[in-house]
């Protein structure tokens, strides 16, 4: 279980860095200058992962989050009103990155078909590297009620753009139900898998129909 919170904690604090947060934020030097704030907020994301991941969105309490991020109650509630605002944070910062993988992507994979694979690839490793955070994170925004619910559309949204942009040209004009269906076949695929610890053998297999499915949908007469 330890090696688990490790993992999921090292992927996550990789994330923040690769935004440059977490990265930038520690060669702050006596705790002064306007990034403070976005190093306490780091901070307790970060301190959150594993706690959300042990205990579940639920049975968490913001007091769980205070002893793990090692911070008052006073300094929590200066960035965060509740539980749920911190996982929404967590959230964008996940969905940020993998937009912003898919869209450096675009211009270094070559034909569309290689695009495509290679986006769906970097979809299941980043989302089973990550792990039981994002499989709760993702549960969470399925709901219409949540605030992480907004950040699902809009991330969709933003993928839909991206997948028109380079397909533009290549193939016929395609509806944007069409773009959404097959990211929520992205999406279930990726909660499938990490609910039932699938070997890696069965998420290849998953890689391989999934980007077959986009290929034949988006682009056929490219093959």
């Amino acid at each position: 279980m330890m090696q688990q919170v490790d993992a999921e904690l090292g992927v996550v604090r990789a994330v923040f860095e690769d935004l440059g947060g977490y990265g930038a934020l520690a060669q702050e030097q006596g705790g002064e200058g306007p990034l403070v704030g976005h190093l306490q907020r780091t901070n307790i994301q970060l301190a959150a992962i594993p706690v959300f991941t042990r205990k579940g969105l639920q049975d968490t309490t913001v007091n769980d989050l205070l002893l793990a991020a090692n911070v008052s109650r006073r300094t929590f509630y200066k960035y965060f009103d509740n539980k749920i605002e911190v996982l929404e944070a967590i959230y964008q910062t996940a969905v940020g990155l993998l937009l912003s993988r898919f869209a450096e992507m675009q211009s270094v994979a070559g034909s569309p078909q290689a695009w495509l694979r290679s986006m769906v690839a970097r979809f299941f490793d980043y989302h089973l590297a990550v792990g039981a955070i994002i499989r709760l994170m993702q549960e969470e925004a399925l709901r219409a009620d949540s605030p992480l619910a907004a950040h699902r559309q809009r991330a969709h949204e933003e993928m839909a753009r991206l997948l028109a942009e380079r397909l533009d040209g290549i193939s016929k004009p395609t509806e944007t139900l069409t773009y959404r269906a097959l990211l929520w076949a992205l999406e279930s695929s990726s909660l499938d898998l990490l609910g039932r610890a699938a070997s890696r053998e069965e998420i290849e297999e998953a890689k391989r129909i999934l980007s077959d499915l986009l290929i034949a949908a988006l682009c056929p007469e490219q093959g």
